[in-house]
């Protein structure tokens, strides 16, 4: 379970929160876009967690990706195998489980 399903948030919640429709947040945790600062650390503050927990997070997730043989990137495009990192990792990080 992420840190949204810990605090017993929906996508609506920080949806809400960063003034974007759910669907929008929705394609932010699915990695189809991503996020700015200032919306990283609203996203943060509703987390009780600091933005920088955040990245280290989304950091160490990549590397064990890596360590499993997962081509990791930062860009879309670069490969049709590439898993898309950037902040796609931290939206991996904020979804509950389904």
């Amino acid at each position: 379970m992420g840190h949204r399903g810990r605090k017993s948030l929906h996508q609506n919640d920080l949806a809400a929160a960063l003034g974007v429709s759910q669907s929008a947040y929705s394609r932010i945790e699915q990695g189809d876009t991503t996020i700015s600062i200032s919306q990283l650390r609203v996203i943060a503050r509703r987390l009780d967690i600091a933005p920088g927990d955040l990245l280290r997070e989304a950091d160490g997730l990549a590397e064990r990706l890596r360590m499993q043989g997962v081509v990791v990137s930062d860009e879309k495009g670069i490969q049709p195998a590439a898993v898309m990192i950037g902040l796609g990792i931290l939206a991996a990080i904020l979804a509950a489980s389904k």
